[in-house]
């Protein structure tokens, strides 16, 4: 009985070690990704001329996203990530394609994303469990 309980109780430390490190993991991505759509959102406002000087910043952001999509994959829903890949993608090609409309449309809803996700992704118990 005794040796039951310890591993039950190790596995349960394991348990929320591991969601603790997804927390932290997860909220570092969001983070990142919400400061630089904040400055990709100022950027895109002071180019309203010419907005396709911010491509090559939402094409790096884009790549960002990408390399660390794939870690995500692991513990959530794809369709909830795949919102904000879309959004990416439509908005390097309004920028290229110097539509500003659309790109200001576009960055605002990727900045929303960005912040609603913390709470889709954040802690819960189903996480330890």
């Amino acid at each position: 009985m005794v040796k039951r309980t310890i591993i039950a109780i190790v596995l349960f430390c394991f348990l929320v070690s591991l969601a603790t490190f997804e927390v932290i993991a997860v909220n570092n991505i969001i983070t990142e990704l919400e400061d630089r759509t904040k400055q990709l959102q100022i950027e895109v406002k002071q180019n309203e001329d010419d907005v396709t000087k911010v491509s090559a910043k939402v094409l790096e952001l884009k790549q960002f996203w990408d390399s660390n999509e794939h870690a995500l994959f692991l513990m959530f829903n794809h369709k909830d990530l795949s919102t904000i890949t879309d959004s990416l993608s439509r908005l390097y090609s309004y920028t290229s394609n110097n539509n500003f409309d659309d790109a200001i449309a576009e960055v605002n809803l990727l900045k929303e994303y960005s912040e609603k996700n913390v709470h889709i992704m954040g802690f819960n118990i189903q996480n330890i469990l």
